[in-house]
């Protein structure tokens, strides 16, 4: 019958001090480097996140620049001449039809807004702004289309005459019971809505800098004053 020996030595000697060891810096390496490799793409991830939503702030500050600005300039140019003449809802004339979604941001790209109650807090009030200036320019369109749909049409047709002397009593005949006292209450929210959609799209754009240079740590933001407000405030704003 065939004996089998075994060489014990033989054995054993894959599983020496040395083998061990060897052994263990293999998967010691291979550990290093999958955390290294997780880690620096955490990294990488992070700092995409960090990039979208720095580009996400310069765009907000963008939009509320145009924004501002378009106020500011149905202000001067529309509004601020008549200010002081008593027919002002006559000689405010109608305006351009507003496109009320252009110049607007998407505030689904400003999840980072989300992580303390103090950016949300802000948040909020860019939305509020935002919507304000929504409401602003719907309120210029409707104005607009009554003054030219309505108003300018019974003027026309009443026999006043362009540049003659009339009263109050004259154009309310003119114009009749219904788009006399619309065309003026119409005036005066274009007015008020102005005025007020200036000063909360103003107080955010301050809030929402401050923010931004303090979350990315960086003054490298638009800055924009408003040097002549053109009666939108009782003075000058310190933005």
């Amino acid at each position: 019958m065939p004996t089998c020996t075994f060489d014990l030595v033989s054995l054993l000697k894959p599983f020496t001090a040395d083998a061990a060891m060897n052994g263990a810096a293999t998967l010691v390496g291979a550990f290093l480097g999958a955390m290294l490799a997780f880690l620096f793409q955490v990294f990488l991830q992070h700092k995409q996140e960090r990039k979208a939503a720095l580009m996400s702030a310069h765009r907000m500050l963008f939009c509320l620049l145009q924004q501002i600005n378009t106020i500011l300039l149905v202000q001067k140019d529309f509004i601020a001449p008549h200010l002081k003449d008593p027919g002002r809802f006559l000689s405010i004339p109608a305006m351009h039809e507003f496109d009320v979604q252009k110049d607007v941001f998407d505030f689904t790209t400003f999840g980072f807004m989300l992580e303390t109650s103090e950016s949300r807090k802000i948040m909020y009030d860019l939305y509020l702004a935002q919507a304000s200036y929504v409401e602003a320019l719907h309120t210029l369109n409707e104005r607009s289309r009554l003054h030219r749909q309505e108003v300018q049409p019974r003027l026309a047709s009443s026999g006043i005459e362009n540049g003659s002397a009339v009263t109050h009593g004259d154009i309310e005949r003119a114009l009749g019971p219904l788009v006399f006292p619309s065309i003026i209450k119409a005036t005066e929210q274009v007015i008020d809505v102005l005025k007020s959609t200036f000063r909360k799209l103003a107080d955010s754009k301050r809030d929402f800098r401050a923010y931004a240079v303090k979350r990315f740590r960086t003054k490298d933001f638009t800055e924009f004053d408003f040097p002549e407000t053109y009666g939108l405030t009782s003075e000058k704003s310190n933005s």
